[in-house]
């Protein structure tokens, strides 16, 4: 209770000096949300029990048609509007994320737009709030449990050739972890996206262990804030680099407070990214050396690659690409240029 008072005070402090001064970084009402989340172990309404992880499935972007807990998911294959024949996508949030945020909801959106999928998402705040690292060091456990479940599904009559692991920040690591199991169960994922891959205690991992190349039959990874939240270094058979993957993202403001919203900017931009690729923008690229060998033309002979679910998944290297500042964020082919 202390703290969070300790933290109302700090918002309201900066507020009052941003009204009084120009010279802080921009705050709003929403910018300490992540800094108050990390208080609160578990949100309201669930348990810290890795069996009250839950998925939802959307039809539509609103409200999910089910909720499930893992023991029972495969009541998701008798779900109104879940075709088991269709790709499925398999959505987890990052840390001190509800399936309520913008993120998800957007994520949601999308695929819906896009309209191939069956939608799932990876329902797993109850274990995603509180201290960072003991968040981190239950991420494979977390993969174990989750892991069978999808197990179940597609042992229950799921299309494993068409399942897609999407995770942000954090929860790339999870579907890495729940993807391992899978294989070493005789299932290996077909696909595994890492949006902004979370950097701090898994590169070295000494919070656990990363997403990698051999997690699925294809892992392709977007960065947007390397070295920041997100990962610094190529991870996956394929990893696009918008505006070189570092921060500041075009649209993201320069000066920022550490930990609050407008800080993450960058980190959340892959997302956005993601989301508007699947609802059918053009996001080319072209795999080039570095950043400044692609701004100075020396891979504009290269062939355009797509980022998103359109890239295919034989493609491998590193792929760059220029985006607009507000959305739509896509440039079309004049962003691999």
């Amino acid at each position: 209770m202390k703290n969070c008072l300790w933290i109302s005070l700090v918002f309201t402090t900066l507020s009052y000096s941003e009204a009084q001064r120009s010279l802080l970084p921009p705050v709003g009402p929403t910018s300490l949300r992540q800094i108050v989340r990390a208080y609160f172990t578990i949100p309201e309404g669930r348990s810290s029990s890795l069996n009250d992880i839950r998925i939802l499935h959307f039809t539509n972007s609103t409200e999910p048609t089910g909720t499930y807990r893992l023991g029972s998911v495969r009541k998701i294959l008798s779900d109104p509007g879940f075709d088991p024949d269709k790709p499925t996508v398999l959505y987890a949030h990052g840390y001190v994320e509800f399936t309520t945020d913008d993120s998800v909801r957007t994520i949601v959106k999308a695929y819906e737009q896009n309209g191939g999928y069956n939608i799932l998402i990876l329902d797993w705040s109850n274990i995603a709030f509180g201290d960072y690292t003991l968040v981190s060091l239950g991420v494979q456990s977390a993969g174990a449990e989750i892991a069978k479940a999808m197990v179940r599904l597609v042992r229950g009559g799921l299309s494993r050739e068409g399942l897609h692991f999407v995770g942000h920040s954090m929860g790339v690591h999870l579907l890495g972890a729940a993807a391992r199991d899978m294989a070493a169960a005789g299932i290996k994922v077909p696909r595994l996206t890492g949006l902004d891959v979370a950097y701090p205690g898994f590169y070295p991992p000494v919070l656990g262990k990363a997403a990698s190349p051999a997690d699925a039959q294809f892992v392709d990874m977007i960065h947007t804030d390397g070295g920041g939240y997100g990962a610094p270094h190529a991870l996956g058979h394929a990893d696009f680099w918008p505006n070189g993957g570092i921060a500041k993202q075009p649209g993201c403001v320069s000066a920022t407070i550490f930990l609050t919203s407008e800080d993450f900017c960058s980190h959340w931009r892959s997302w956005g990214y993601w989301a508007e690729a699947v609802a059918g923008s053009s996001f080319w690229s072209r795999q080039c050396d570095d950043y400044d060998a692609f701004l100075r033309g020396l891979c504009a002979d290269n062939p355009p690659v797509r980022l998103g679910p359109a890239s295919g998944t034989e493609i491998r290297g590193n792929f760059y690409l220029r985006t607009a500042a507000t959305v739509p964020y896509s440039l079309g082919k004049r962003g691999a240029e």
